[in-house]
């Protein structure tokens, strides 16, 4: 089951594309150094990268992941991740891609035999230290 959720909003959306959530590997190439991270939001339009140290806004880079690689501008950063716009909105091809390749890790499911059952009194018991 892959992971392909439009991001919900209680306020109109500004944006321009569709942002899908997703979770890959990324790297920022900029003339003042590479940043790694991660990317968590991505749309034609646009992109967030979380990394730990974010650039500044206004600076400009390569954003890279799963062999994309776009050229954008950072319109706004805090202390743990930043958004960046795209010079041009990047093919919906790459964003289904993308996003598609997240997959969702199921666990096993709970086995309720396997689940002790509580005995009446016995937190009584627990409580004042005999038993």
């Amino acid at each position: 089951m892959a992971l392909f959720q439009k991001l919900p909003s209680s306020q109109p959306d500004r944006r321009s594309a569709q942002r899908y959530k997703v979770d890959c590997p990324a790297r920022l190439k900029m003339l003042g150094g590479d940043r790694e991270g991660r990317l968590s939001d991505l749309s034609e339009a646009g992109a967030r990268f979380d990394t730990d140290n974010p650039p500044s806004e206004g600076v400009s880079g390569l954003l890279s992941w799963n062999g994309y690689e776009f050229f954008g501008k950072i319109v706004w950063a805090n202390e743990n991740s930043c958004g960046l716009v795209f010079e041009r909105n990047i093919p919906i091809s790459v964003v289904d891609d993308t996003a598609q390749a997240i997959e969702v890790q199921n666990g096993p499911v709970a086995n309720f035999g396997n689940i002790p059952v509580a005995r009446r009194g016995r937190r009584a018991s627990l409580v004042s230290g005999s038993e």
